[in-house]
């Protein structure tokens, strides 16, 4: 199909592309991997598109003094993937996967986050990250945490007049391991349970923090609470990995579509869940 009519303006400058969002109708476009195949249905009529595609200041990696990664929001999937963020294994495991290699060297990662796809493998993976999103208006910068953005489908905590400039990963730590696993919709890749997981052992054996991030699941990416809660103290031994995994579904409404009813998308979102605890806890030194 073809889009509705649109007027299109290209940003020069951040400030520029500032001044030109939050404006009724208006949307921004960059990589263009989500928006496009919206308007070519016609589910999204912009009546202005404002490109941000060429701002450099809003590209790459870079190491922040505190040993903080900072990812320009319009790094894409394939430049993340060769960066110094390969070192988390999430990370390494959830890239190849994401859509397809057009899709990985044109989509950019503030793109994904700002569309809070429900069923997106990388808003899971900056929950599990304890991740912070940085975005910028006219009003100035507002820093948001990664726990509590992606509020539904399609819908995440960032103001009309904002646009997201980076995305800050922690250090990265010895004492800890991590992992993604997904069971991904063959035809389009996106995941039908996706598992995000970071796990911590501070001076022992027993398990001190546990990240556990579901996409795919309910209407938003999100963090399982309660199988955080029963891994605290516990050793990672299979019979309390299966326990804590037995719910991660708690507290949400499990989607039903064509690709998976409800049922079986639970069932698979604990078994998977229950995989990506034992990579993770796998990776620990």
């Amino acid at each position: 199909m073809i889009p509705n009519t649109f007027d299109y303006q290209r940003a020069t400058s951040l400030d520029e592309a500032l001044g030109l969002v939050g404006t009724p109708g208006t949307k921004v476009i960059a990589g263009g991997m989500s928006l496009l195949p919206l308007m070519k249905l016609r589910l999204a009529n912009p009546e202005r598109l404002v490109d941000i595609g060429r701002l450099a200041e809003l590209r790459g990696v870079r190491q922040l003094d505190d040993g903080r990664l900072a990812i320009g929001a319009l790094t894409t999937y394939d430049e993340l993937a060769s960066s110094p963020a390969q070192h988390y294994g999430l990370i390494r495991d959830a890239l190849p996967d994401i859509g397809d290699v057009q899709i990985r060297n044109r989509g950019t990662v503030g793109g994904a986050v700002a569309h809070c796809d429900p069923a997106s493998d990388l808003p899971a993976v900056l929950l599990a990250l304890d991740a912070e999103i940085v975005a910028r208006s006219k009003r100035g910068e507002q820093v948001y945490a990664a726990d509590g953005f992606f509020r539904g489908a399609f819908e995440t905590a960032l103001a009309d007049d904002e646009l997201i400039t980076e995305i800050r990963l922690p250090g990265p730590r010895d004492d800890a391991g991590s992992a993604f696993l997904a069971l991904s919709q063959r035809a389009s890749g996106y995941s039908i349970v996706g598992v995000a997981v970071v796990v911590i052992k501070e001076n022992g054996s027993a398990i001190t923090q546990a990240n556990i991030a579901l996409t795919g699941v309910g209407d938003a990416p999100y963090r399982a609470r309660a199988v955080e809660a029963a891994l605290l103290g516990n050793e990672g031994t299979p019979e309390s990995i299966a326990a804590a995994a037995a719910h991660a579904t708690d507290g949400v409404t499990v989607a039903g579509d064509i690709h998976a009813d409800s049922e079986y998308r639970a069932a698979m979102a604990i078994t998977y869940t229950k995989r990506a605890i034992e990579a993770a806890l796998g990776r620990l030194g």
